[in-house]
């Protein structure tokens, strides 16, 4: 998908991404800057990866806040190689369907 190679999408469309001084610096490393459509969680991959984190946390119990960061620190480095490249290729057909204009 030669749209996608040399990009840098933020995420979201927070001002500190939009600000022509950030932008600037990451075109001048020769990348081009997408920003997403607010509200657009199907074309972020770290809502998926969030999601694989939560279905494995929710199912604990936890006293203390410090065991729920320990859990979440746990479970994140345990999501495999393929996971994420998963996590990584749906998105990437996510951005291929929105910028043929197909139904999410």
């Amino acid at each position: 998908m030669k749209f996608i190679s040399k990009t840098l999408d933020e995420m979201d469309n927070a001002p500190i991404y939009t600000l022509g001084d950030i932008t600037r610096l990451i075109e001048a490393r020769g990348y081009r800057v997408m920003y997403l459509p607010p509200y657009s969680p199907e074309l972020n991959p770290i809502e998926n990866f969030w999601s694989v984190v939560k279905n494995s946390v929710k199912r604990s119990a936890f006293q203390k806040t410090e065991d729920l960061k320990t859990r979440i620190s746990e479970v994140s480095e345990c999501i495999s190689r393929k996971t994420l490249h998963n996590i990584a290729q749906h998105s990437v057909e996510n951005f291929r369907r929105y910028f043929d204009k197909e139904s999410l």
